[in-house]
């Protein structure tokens, strides 16, 4: 009896700090301000291939300067269009320094619109600094909706009928000059 007493208390003993090292560990520290990422736009109609420009803000309302912040944009397909980020822009990731209580600082996104689709774009805000990196809490600002439209190009098959019509035309258009000429002479 004494036998499994013990090992009940030695067990205890043993899980009794692995659970309060783990609560402890799993909860993020608190950011030292309050912080919001603002995008200027709420949404966005364009064509494949235009280049839109996306305007931030990084605001901290809290009484505490930030630790430095690492900035990073995101485009998501509503219609489960493939989006690789690479071609929609290639500064995706920007380094935001510490940012005074009360005050704000602007980043400028610019990307292009390589889909036909709707999509979401975004920013995501998240501890940069040397003792808050991986830490968390992640900051998120709210969607801007893009619209993308398809661009009408002229394709081989497109161009076959204007190839053939237009020398058709200039040529009846010569004849019936020439014609008209002979006629009046």
């Amino acid at each position: 009896m004494k036998t499994g007493l013990a090992l009940a208390g030695l067990l205890l003993a043993l899980t009794a700090p692995v659970g309060l090292t783990a609560a402890a560990a799993a909860a993020p520290p608190p950011l030292p301000g309050v912080v919001e990422v603002v995008l200027e736009q709420s949404r966005l109609n364009t064509v494949v291939g235009e280049r839109l420009t996306l305007e931030s803000r990084v605001v901290n309302s809290g009484d505490a300067p930030t630790d430095r912040l690492v900035a990073h944009l995101n485009v998501a397909s509503l219609d489960g269009v493939y989006v690789d980020l690479e071609d929609w822009s290639a500064d995706v990731t920007r380094e935001v320094p510490p940012v005074a209580p009360g005050s704000s600082t602007s980043l400028s996104w610019q990307f292009q619109a390589v889909n036909t689709g709707s999509f979401d774009v975004y920013v995501v805000l998240m501890p940069g600094g040397d003792s808050t990196a991986g830490t968390g809490p992640l900051v998120v600002s709210q969607p801007v909706h893009v619209a993308v439209a398809g661009k009408r190009t002229l394709t081989a098959a497109g161009s076959l009928p204007v190839a053939i019509v237009v020398p058709v035309v200039l040529g009846l258009v010569a004849a019936a000059a020439r014609y008209r000429i002979r006629r009046t002479s």
